[in-house]
């Protein structure tokens, strides 16, 4: 039999106070007693903990017809953020999420990368100087993401497998010493799908392709990333699509990265919208790489779908350009290639469409600190 301490039972009430006014903003301590099934004098002794804390403000008294009007609270969102990053071969996106996960910076830095301690260096002098323009003192950060094209260690400590960037061994450390805060890497195609779950929190069992310059994916499973042993579950990308096809940054030949990511599409130097615009404007080499494109992703899709039949959930920086018609041509090429004629509504298009990466490398700090809030000293 379980057994709780008055102080087991304290951390639960007001972790409970704090969770129902996070879901419920501009609710009253009524109220708060009621749902929770708290006296009065225990809310408002919570609420003071809370108010003293800077977690929580008033925000206004509520309407009353009869009698004094009740105060209402509110969680103060930026009480706590976190910090993403999206690492690129020439560019860093950051993000700064407050604690509903919304964007309260992001911004954009020319930064090359280099698996070395000077990059590092450098990166670290941009992090501190957003928090010191946009007022964030450290004591607010409850950690620091860095989305990265490799897969990363369980613990996010170091970079298991990087060909992409060639940096395989890579310690989070590098960057972690110049923070007293948390600090892990995650694989991009990670950061990506978290971000999805975060904006579709109804999601349960689904297959997540990021479709961006490279191919990335994740399973989800009754809600929850499914990593594998060692972190490469959903490495969809280096699953053989065409036999002694092109080759792969991996040294394989076929990989479905070869031919589902923007780098099949995209010549040398070229960005996606670049592509995109020469397409709109008619250009037929654009056009016909696209229409292969789209069948080779659906070969793809097909074949994922044949080993988990689960929805399939197309995110990344390349859904954005997809049009209807787009979708329907998918749709129209898995049902030609499915054995089994299925119904293809299975396939959707996934809601985080921007910044899906730094999204999902800040909102680890985000969910923990929320599910932890009963545990803090």
């Amino acid at each position: 039999m379980d057994t709780f301490s008055l102080t087991d039972i304290k951390k639960k009430n007001l972790s409970d106070i704090y969770h129902y006014i996070y879901k419920n903003p501009g609710c009253s301590k009524q109220a708060m007693a009621n749902a929770l099934a708290i006296s009065l004098p225990t809310v408002s002794q919570h609420l003071s903990t809370l108010l003293n804390e800077k977690l929580i403000e008033k925000s206004g008294q509520l309407t009353s017809a009869v009698g004094r009007r009740a105060m209402s609270y509110q969680i103060i969102p930026a009480a706590r953020v976190a910090v993403g990053i999206e690492i690129l071969a020439r560019n860093v996106y950051i993000t700064v999420l407050n604690l509903y996960g919304k964007k309260e910076v992001k911004e954009k830095f020319r930064l090359n990368f280099r698996p070395e301690q000077v990059y590092f260096e450098e990166l670290q002098k941009i992090v501190k100087d957003i928090l010191h323009r946009y007022g964030y003192e450290e004591a607010q950060i409850l950690g620091i993401g860095l989305g990265i094209q490799g897969l990363a260690s369980p613990d996010g400590s170091h970079v298991t497998y990087g060909k992409i960037l060639d940096c395989t061994g890579l310690s989070i450390q590098m960057f972690a010493d110049y923070f007293s805060v948390p600090c892990k890497f995650i694989h991009d195609a990670e950061c990506a799908s978290i971000s999805e779950l975060w904006e579709n929190p109804e999601i349960n069992d689904a297959i997540y392709l990021s479709l961006g310059q490279h191919l990335g994916g994740a399973i989800i499973i009754h809600g929850e990333l499914q990593n594998g042993l060692t972190g490469k579950s959903g490495t969809f990308e280096h699953m053989t699509l065409i036999p002694e096809g092109i080759e792969c940054y991996c040294g394989k030949k076929g990989c479905a990265e070869c031919y589902c990511s923007g780098n099949f599409l995209m010549e040398p130097d070229m960005e996606l919208d670049e592509f995109f615009a020469k397409k709109e404007q008619g250009d037929p080499a654009c056009r016909k790489k696209w229409d292969d494109y789209l069948l080779n992703l659906s070969m793809l899709i097909n074949n994922l779908h044949m080993v988990l039949e689960n929805t399939v959930i197309l995110g990344g920086n390349i859904t954005p350009y997809f049009t209807e018609q787009d979708i329907a041509v998918i749709k129209q090429n898995v049902l030609k290639r499915s054995t089994f004629r299925d119904d293809v509504s299975y396939i959707i298009h996934g809601k985080c469409r921007n910044d899906a990466v730094s999204i999902g490398a800040a909102l680890p700090f985000i969910k923990a600190f929320l599910k932890d809030f009963a545990l803090r000293s």
